[in-house]
């Protein structure tokens, strides 16, 4: 196990930027812990990939961050603010100066390569034995603007082959393992960002979710994870189109919300508010305040979720196979929230079809992934598959864009309106009975990192690469906000999450309910 440093690093994102910006720390000396730690502890990892080897560069990057937080401290001492300096500085989104961070693979950042873990995206050379991908010559919008509040970006976190599957392996950069025990598997996908930020390489991380890669790996990891409400993160503003329009494209069936969003992680969920703060668009800034998480105390934020309700789905009546033990420590690890007299009931009789959620779902992602490798590629549509294979890319992949080159437009359509059906017995269910709906963060507790997935769960044989993740679905197709809280080490010595879900929207709500969770844990209400 790998165990926390006796450093500035054992530190949660928000005390080192209090720290940093009231002097007490420079981001030169975070630098140098930050690259000491990951020298000594990826290797054993494998989280950080295609780190910056030009370690004068990120040095001088610290320095200048060390000027800007002189200035600020100055502006604040001589104005005499009542605010301290992290308050002062946190408003003008300068929050991250001289914090280092790693971006997922799967996201552009500006003199870092993009390999999302694939071949078809890089060159091998026989001679060195090496990968070659060119580094990208701009930032994802998000990241651009987590650089804007002041991170210094030093890497990226290993993700699966395109993303694929919920287990952080692929042929460029081999496999991430679990900082618990490093025979098992960190998740996915990403499960780089988990696995660096549970051995404490990190403070807090930036992932992205279509099928629980923020969920899965921070339950793993003894991680807070948001997955933001999908609309939220869009960079562009979404069209309230008809669920069923008439596409000139019979190839490309528009989707009443984003499947996938980017999300932040991290130790506290107080982390995961200025974290969504700095990377949701401008646009949309007016959605969520980190204040309203931020500035409660233990006290108040007992009386934000004082009364509330938690519908707790366990295993959706029986539906979802689930490894012995899961469901009991996530039951138990709800039960915390009783002392906050917040109340939990179980939803025995399932709320909706789980078959027709789980048909619904790998329709719409087949598609979704063969058009947007299609995109990529270019050329003909009966081309991709072909290309693909050439390329060496994994049986997964392959298997979805077989699945999804044979959709026709109506099959897509009739699975878009059983999402729609859910979606609105899920309002129902929030508008009428329960606050916040609970599934535990996987099936499984971690598995042996050898494997490329659980082929059974509690005697019950997984059909798909992603079975064994069915529980995610239902948060996914209906686009929900949802934070993932750490449920504890099982009986196993392993860990596994609670995924807390609510309405559209309710995603401050969410981090609220999981900051008073965490507080607890820590002895706040003790």
């Amino acid at each position: 196990m790998i165990v926390a440093p006796e450093s500035l690093l054992k530190y949660s994102a928000i005390e080192l930027s209090r720290a940093l910006h009231s002097r007490q720390v420079t981001a030169v000396d975070l630098m140098h812990e930050t690259l000491h730690r990951i020298d000594a502890i990826n290797p054993q990892i494998n989280a950080v990939v295609s780190l910056e080897q030009n370690r004068d560069r990120l040095m001088e990057e610290a320095r200048r961050a060390d000027e800007i937080l002189d200035g600020i401290a100055a502006a604040v001492n001589n104005n005499d603010a009542s605010d301290d300096s992290f308050i002062s500085s946190s408003k003008n989104n300068d929050w991250l100066r001289g914090i280092p961070m790693a971006i997922k693979d799967l996201e552009d950042a500006q003199g870092f390569p993009t390999t999302k873990g694939c071949p078809i995206y890089g060159t091998y050379n026989d001679e060195s034995t090496s990968w070659h991908f060119d580094n990208q010559t701009e930032d994802a919008p998000y990241v651009h603007r987590l650089r804007k509040a002041g991170a210094i970006i030093i890497g990226k976190t290993n993700t699966p082959e395109l993303g694929a599957g919920c287990h952080s392996y692929n042929p460029i950069f081999g496999t991430t393992v679990n900082p618990m025990d490093v025979s098992k598997a960190a998740g996915g996908s990403s499960g780089g960002a988990g696995a660096a930020l549970a051995s404490y390489m990190f403070c807090a991380l930036d992932g992205s979710d279509m099928m629980g890669s923020l969920r899965n790996p921070a339950g793993w990891n003894s991680l807070y994870s948001l997955r933001p409400t999908v609309e939220w993160m869009e960079e562009e503003q979404v069209v309230d189109d008809e669920l069923v329009d008439n596409d000139a494209d019979d190839h490309n069936v528009k989707m009443p919300w984003p499947m996938s969003t980017i999300g932040p992680m991290g130790r506290c969920p107080e982390d995961l508010a200025l974290m969504l703060q700095s990377m949701i668009p401008a646009g949309r800034a007016e959605l969520f305040d980190a204040a309203s998480i931020l500035d409660q105390s233990s006290e108040q934020l007992s009386q934000i979720v004082k009364g509330k309700t938690i519908g707790w789905l366990a295993d959706w009546g029986g539906e979802y196979p689930m490894e012995a033990g899961v469901l009991q420590q996530c039951r138990e690890s709800l039960d915390i929230f009783t002392k906050g007299n917040i109340d939990i009931q179980c939803v025995a009789t399932p709320l909706f079809s789980s078959k027709e959620l789980w048909e619904s779902w790998i329709t719409i992602r087949s598609h979704l992934i063969f058009n947007s490798l299609h995109e990529q590629i270019g050329g003909d549509r009966c081309d991709v598959l072909q290309t693909l294979k050439e390329r060496g890319v994994k049986a997964e992949v392959i298997y979805e864009c077989e699945r999804g080159f044979k959709l026709t437009k109506e099959q897509i359509h009739d699975r878009l309106r059983m999402v729609q059906a859910w979606s609105t017995c899920a309002e129902n269910e929030f508008g009428s009975k329960y606050d916040f709906l609970a599934l535990p963060s996987s099936q499984t507790y971690p598995f042996d990192a050898s494997l490329d997935w659980p082929k059974s769960i509690a005697g019950k044989k997984m059909d798909t690469y992603h079975r064994w993740m069915e529980v995610m679905v239902p948060v996914t197709v209906a686009g929900l906000p949802c934070v993932t809280i750490p449920a504890g080490i099982g009986s196993r010595g392993l860990l596994i999450g609670v995924q807390i879900f609510g309405p559209k929207g309710s995603d401050a709500k969410l981090l609220q309910l999981a900051c008073w969770y965490s507080r607890y844990c820590k002895g706040d209400y003790l």
